[in-house]
């Protein structure tokens, strides 16, 4: 059996992005990273794995940091420490150019450094021999395409690593297919952020990134790869430091500001590391611009404020009001008592038999129906289209009685 990770696209050295409204509440985000890699190399080590791939953009420019490297490489260190192989190719934003790295890789790692499809071979602890096949950018884009240099698979197990996105003629473009016919055990694909499987049977992945940096890369993980006589399996790793998370809260039956804080923050029950954009909806009791735009920020401030002070892990960092659509619902200048006195007027008898008169006169029409019954549906509809076509809202300056 043939154990391994696939990671890709880690961006080791990428920044949060889309934080800018609590830029002074993030200065310890960049920790996380730190964080991820370590996890990955604790995976490796507890998953006992034969070896691990990082198929391109490991880090996030092609010009690392000294601080990055060197905490790139004690990583590494500690997988050469466990007898455990890496093998990397370089992306787009990492290509490789030898002279920008400040330390030697460490012996255990094995670099693609060319354009040309390389294949280097490996032997497991379990004497299982293995081919790995990739190339790595040295340049921010490649036009041609690469498969066709892969050779056909050679032994038991062989691996192909690749960084390219078939829709674009930039990015080392390919075609399904001729993956397929190269039969090989796996295929570690990068660029992609999202978790993607072109292929279940083939096993063309894509692993996705370990760790979003924005929140649109909500799905974040490695692949934990088992191949086992032809068989292969593979299942999606959580290695994350920190998760992008969208919390919609109900301000149904609200019509104070203060209660809206209090809705807000009783929705925090569990500490946890995220970064949260809350959704507020259903907002139609609350006055006409009851949050101002400079007033988003002072809730901002007040949320984080209250989550530090109760040692909560969670950062909010965008607060969106989900308005009605106008052309859904007419803005009454009234609050919900007019509504209620409107449908008490109709539940008077004498008003209701007045109004259905023509249509009791037809006996036909009291045999389908008892008149109880239809007067129970006939208020439960007039009540839902009235509330779901106006909007009964008090305006600010009108004082209620």
């Amino acid at each position: 059996m043939l154990r391994f990770i696939h990671c890709a696209d880690l961006h080791f050295d990428r920044p949060f992005e889309g934080l800018h409204s609590v830029a002074s509440k993030t200065k310890e985000l960049p920790r996380e990273n730190e964080q991820v890699l370590a996890n990955i190399v604790k995976l490796a080590i507890d998953k006992k794995v034969d070896f691990l791939l990082f198929a391109g953009d490991t880090f996030h420019q092609n010009r690392p940091t000294l601080k990055t490297q060197q905490q790139f490489f004690q990583q590494m260190e500690q997988l050469n420490k466990e007898n455990i192989p890496v093998y990397m190719i370089f992306g787009n934003h990492d290509y490789y150019e030898e002279e920008r790295y400040w330390f030697d890789f460490p012996t255990n790692v094995h670099l693609f450094k060319e354009e040309k499809v390389q294949t280097i071979s490996g032997q497991t602890n379990a004497g299982e021999r293995y081919f790995i096949s990739g190339f790595s950018y040295l340049s921010p884009q490649i036009s041609q395409k690469k498969v066709n240099e892969f050779p056909i698979k050679q032994t038991d197990y062989h691996i192909g690593m690749y960084h390219g996105d078939m829709s674009s003629e930039y990015f080392a473009p390919f075609q399904l297919q001729e993956m397929k016919n190269k039969n090989y055990d796996y295929w570690a694909l990068g660029h992609i952020h999202v978790p993607t499987i072109l292929s279940e049977e083939a096993a063309i992945i894509y692993a996705g990134t370990p760790q979003g940096h924005t929140q649109k890369e909500e799905s974040t993980g490695v692949n934990y790869v088992m191949i086992d006589q032809g068989q292969v399996n593979w299942q999606i790793e959580d290695v994350s430091a920190v998760k992008w998370e969208q919390k919609e809260i109900s301000l149904a039956g609200i019509s104070q500001q203060k209660a809206v804080l209090d809705r807000i923050i009783e929705t925090f029950q569990i500490s946890e590391r995220k970064l949260v954009k809350l959704r507020l909806k259903d907002t139609g009791l609350l006055p006409t611009n009851w949050l101002q735009e400079k007033e988003i920020l002072e809730l901002l401030d007040y949320v984080n404020d209250y989550l530090d002070k109760y040692q909560f892990k969670q950062l909010v960092y965008q607060v969106d009001v989900v308005e009605e659509l106008a052309a859904e619902k007419i803005v009454l200048p009234a609050d919900k008592k007019l509504l209620e006195q409107l449908l008490a007027t109709y539940q008077q008898i004498d008003k209701y038999n007045e109004t259905i008169n023509e249509l009791v006169s037809y006996p036909l029409a009291t045999q389908a129906i008892s008149m109880e019954q239809l007067q129970e549906e006939t208020f439960k509809q007039i009540q839902e289209k009235l509330e779901s076509e106006f909007s009964w809202r008090k305006l600010d300056g009108i004082k209620e009685s």
